[in-house]
């Protein structure tokens, strides 16, 4: 298989991975496909509006947003010197493509949107059903579940205070 194919191939990626960003219908869509240097700027734009508190990738550290706002000016300046994808040369398109994959392989790690899903077994079964939740669903399972647990254990002990008042 020759370089040339393989670049090809690249920009065919790259070109079929741009529509389903402005779709971003699914959960499991890139954050970040880059076609244009205009229509990027959109994309960083957005992205970057996610990273911060209450965003989509608001949980981001900041070594992590570092990295992603590093591969998004390289590509930002990229595409900003060659307007857009077609005009690269084939070094730069894998450029392109790995900043591209460092970015999202980054944020979909702290994606609180991406569906994640797991088999579980039925109380008095033997079957396992498949049950998907967001990751934020299941931060927000997890919290009330400790919530719950610390107010069972806090009146347990408010109860056993009562019963035996002279344990003080």
């Amino acid at each position: 298989m020759s370089f040339r194919v393989i670049s090809l191939g690249l920009v065919a990626l790259i070109a079929v991975s741009a529509p389903a960003f402005a779709a971003r219908k699914s959960n499991t869509d890139s954050a970040i496909a880059a076609t244009t240097s205009e229509a990027f700027a959109t994309q960083a734009a957005e992205v970057r509006k996610d990273m911060e508190s209450g965003g989509r990738y608001g949980n981001i550290s900041s070594a992590n947003r570092q990295k992603v706002d590093a591969q998004l000016d390289f590509i930002g300046n990229l595409l900003q010197r060659k307007g857009s994808v077609d005009a690269l040369n084939d070094q730069e398109k894998v450029q392109l493509m790995n900043a591209q994959e460092q970015a999202n392989s980054i944020l979909v790690g702290y994606d609180d949107q991406q569906l994640v899903c797991e088999y579980r077994r039925i109380a008095g079964s033997n079957r396992k059903e498949k049950v998907c939740q967001t990751k934020r669903e299941i931060a927000k399972a997890r919290e009330d579940s400790r919530d719950s647990y610390r107010r069972q254990i806090s009146g347990h002990q408010n109860q056993e205070g009562m019963n035996n008042p002279g344990s003080r």
